[in-house]
């Protein structure tokens, strides 16, 4: 099952935990779940319109709290146990044996954000801003066209993911863009390092040094002043995402519902919290953009 290899720990971690199940279990239960608008009603009624009680069970309160236990095993008793999930994402990203714990952190931050950017009041339908549904003509041409891709975009990846809407720092061109990544993989730039031929779970310290060509073993890290992101790299900041994993939608749309599901959910997008993560300041005379990462 795809889960299970997800979560899988690998002998380097299961040494960590051993270790972390001497520590008190007070320093164990750093991260938790994070609570959600109208969390409570959630838990009893699900998202209106997407989700049953069962199904926002299922993607959100058990799944989450997954990845936040298996985070917590992790990092208990390292430098770790006390940065934020997006901070542990980049950091992960940069070391090439830690593959295991970067999906699970990159996970963690990637299901909290599609959860974020769901709408959950049921007597309110978000529209997008006038700033904001400028821009997207500008780059789509209309909210339909970027309805019609971004869900083909979803609905088309053979296997588990995300679909994200970014705006990139991008001085040529620009603006809002659509971006998958599959599995755990993350639309950070920081966390580009993390693009590699081989699956490192399957490695140990002593095989991977031949395979590295990343991270803080790479050649590009050994600069005084390192760049935060690899080389060619291009600044994105994401501003919505749709999780296409088979636990978020399986259970109350069927096998042949992924369509359905991503439909519903586009109907559900939160759009005072994409404009939130939009910078929409005009121009500089260069023609650049200022991006602010919360």
């Amino acid at each position: 099952m795809i889960i299970r290899g997800l979560a899988r720990r690998p002998s380097a971690f299961q040494s960590t935990a051993a270790a972390s199940s001497r520590i008190p279990s007070f320093a164990r239960s750093i991260y938790t779940v994070p609570t959600l608008a109208n969390h409570v009603d959630l838990q009893q009624r699900g998202i209106p319109g997407l989700l049953t009680p069962k199904g926002f069970k299922v993607a959100y309160t058990d799944y989450q709290q997954h990845m936040i236990d298996e985070l917590n095993e992790s990092t208990a008793g390292t430098q770790f146990e006390n940065q934020d999930t997006k901070s542990l994402v980049i950091e992960f990203a940069r070391e090439p044996t830690k593959a295991y714990a970067f999906n699970i952190a990159s996970m963690a931050f990637n299901n909290h954000f599609f959860f974020r950017g769901i709408n959950t009041s049921p007597d309110v339908q978000s529209r997008p801003s006038s700033d904001l549904e400028m821009q997207i003509k500008q780059d789509f041409s209309s909210k339909d066209t970027l309805r019609e891709t971004f869900l083909a975009t979803a609905e088309a990846m053979f296997g588990p993911g995300f679909v994200w809407l970014v705006q990139t720092d991008d001085t040529h061109v620009g603006g809002l863009r659509i971006l998958p990544t599959y599995l755990a993989g993350s639309p950070l730039s920081g966390a580009h390092y993390r693009r590699q031929a081989h699956d490192l779970n399957t490695h140990n310290t002593d095989s991977y040094q031949a395979l590295n060509k990343v991270g803080t073993f790479g050649a590009a890290a050994k600069q005084s002043n390192g760049p935060k992101k690899p080389l060619g790299g291009v600044d994105v900041v994401p501003l919505l995402c749709v999780n296409t994993w088979q636990h978020v939608w399986l259970h109350d749309y069927g096998v042949k519902g992924k369509r359905q599901f991503l439909e519903a959910w586009w109907d559900k997008i939160d759009w005072d919290m994409v404009r939130q993560n939009t910078t929409l300041s005009p121009r500089k005379s260069q023609g650049s953009r200022q991006f602010h990462y919360e």
